[in-house]
């Protein structure tokens, strides 16, 4: 992979541009002008005139920063700029001096691929089996289950395969997905606990059947509190729902902090639960039809559970939607509608936007996970009052950043034209999506 040094506060971008556009200011105000250079905050422009003008970067528009960031990716892509031997290519500020700049790396052309609709193991899993002190050590290509005691082989083979497939499945994802897993000698580990005595002893909840710590890269389950004996064996309803756990965690593992941490839980709930849509069969993870899965799974259909909705889904409004968090919804039916709320979002996102390639969404990641890779490490500062400014301009670029991202993702069209045009959508599915009326944003 390509990089590139940029030079510029929080990846206000060196660009190698030299045709006219039409920039636009926060005023609204518009000239033509062709790109000259820039500084740490701001950009040269020469005017069809000949004149040349400098223009704060904080006067300029969204779309004329985004331009600055796509005009950068292209011009690295063509290899238009020198590089050097390092692969790196640098600025020379005027005074002479070598400036490093903060490191982006160009988009992978993978951010171009469609959204397939299944996953399909290449091989079927070779499980290998050992014992290392109390624990029996179950490993397939990637993952490794560690149990403390014997578990049947269909147990084995759900979760090993299950795993694979999902990781494999993120992987091939335009969005830039990459595994948060920690590996341990190679291979991703899931530590099985079979009884619930145990589990509790442990200090986890009993009610929580599973848990991840992204921190240390651990992922925990109990066999038991998923309707399983001690060693796994079960009915197929739970062995479905062990399978469906497992694709929460894993694909919760490949989301990027970035994601996580600047869209909150309409992503980082909505789209694990949407992958968990899919149709889990033996070697394979179906989402052809998974627009029809997740309505029957909200209407109750086919899935022995309470329905979440009855005839229509009553939704906030899309941008509520996304400022809100699961964490501060206090009734547990309030959080189940919201992740059903996320899940019908990141559907019509992934699958049903654009005939199913999520354009949108993948400019809005891509726009987010180029934007990250231009802040700063550290800040170097003055005093406390030019760290103060630092971290607040920092601050207004984050939020700028967030707002621009999800606008790209929505395509840019008003919140009431965004919801008709899920709502359009879902409906020609069958469900039938209520929004509230239409409020200043």
């Amino acid at each position: 992979m390509t990089k590139i040094v940029l030079s510029g506060f929080l990846g206000m971008l060196l660009v190698a541009f030299v045709s006219a556009r039409t920039w636009t200011d926060k005023k609204g105000r518009k000239i033509e002008a062709e790109y000259l250079s820039q500084t740490k905050d701001t950009v040269l422009l020469k005017l069809k005139n000949g004149k040349e003008v400098s223009v704060p970067f904080s006067n300029l528009s969204r779309a004329d920063l985004n331009f600055l960031i796509e005009a950068e990716i292209a011009a690295a892509k063509k290899g238009n700029d020198k590089e050097t031997g390092d692969g790196e290519m640098e600025k020379k500020e005027s005074d002479g001096k070598k400036d490093r700049g903060i490191v982006i790396e160009v988009a992978d052309p993978a951010w171009e691929r469609p959204v397939l609709r299944e996953a399909v193991l290449k091989a079927p899993i070779e499980v290998q089996e050992e014992k290392r002190g109390e624990f029996l050590y179950f490993s397939s290509t990637n993952f490794r289950i560690v149990a403390d005691g014997r578990m049947s082989s269909k147990a084995v083979l759900a979760i090993l395969e299950v795993c694979e497939l999902t990781k494999t499945y993120c992987e091939s994802l335009p969005f830039g997905l990459s595994n948060r897993f920690k590996p341990v000698d190679g291979k991703y580990e899931i530590r099985s606990v079979g009884e619930k005595d145990e589990w509790v002893k442990m200090g986890r909840l009993e009610g929580s059947r599973s848990s991840f710590n992204p921190n240390n890269g651990q992922l925990e389950i109990c066999l038991e509190l998923f309707g399983l004996s001690s060693a796994g064996r079960g009915g197929e309803i739970a062995t479905r729902n062990l399978a469906g756990q497992m694709i929460l965690h894993v694909s919760r593992c490949m989301l990027p902090e970035v994601y996580e941490r600047n869209f909150m839980d309409w992503f980082t709930e909505g789209f694990p639960n949407m992958m968990n849509m899919a149709v889990y069969e033996k070697g394979k993870l179906d989402f052809t039809n998974v627009a029809e899965e997740t309505k029957d799974l909200l209407m109750g259909k086919g899935s022995g559970r309470t329905p979440i909705f009855k005839k229509k889904v009553e939704m906030p409004k899309i941008s509520d939607l996304i400022t809100q968090s699961v964490g501060g919804i206090a009734a547990e039916e309030g959080r189940r509608q919201f992740l059903a709320q996320s899940v019908l979002v990141m559907t019509y996102l992934t699958y049903l936007e654009d005939g199913g390639k999520a354009t949108g969404l993948r400019q809005g990641l891509r726009y987010a996970h180029d934007f990250q890779k231009n802040q700063p490490k550290t800040i170097t500062y003055k005093d406390q009052e030019d760290l103060k400014r630092q971290k607040a301009e920092l601050k207004r670029l984050q939020e700028e950043m967030d707002d621009t991202a999800i606008a790209m993702m929505f395509r840019k069209r008003p919140w009431d034209e965004a919801e008709a045009d899920i709502a359009k959508l879902w409906k020609e599915k069958g469900l039938e999506l209520i929004f509230p009326g239409a409020k200043n944003e």
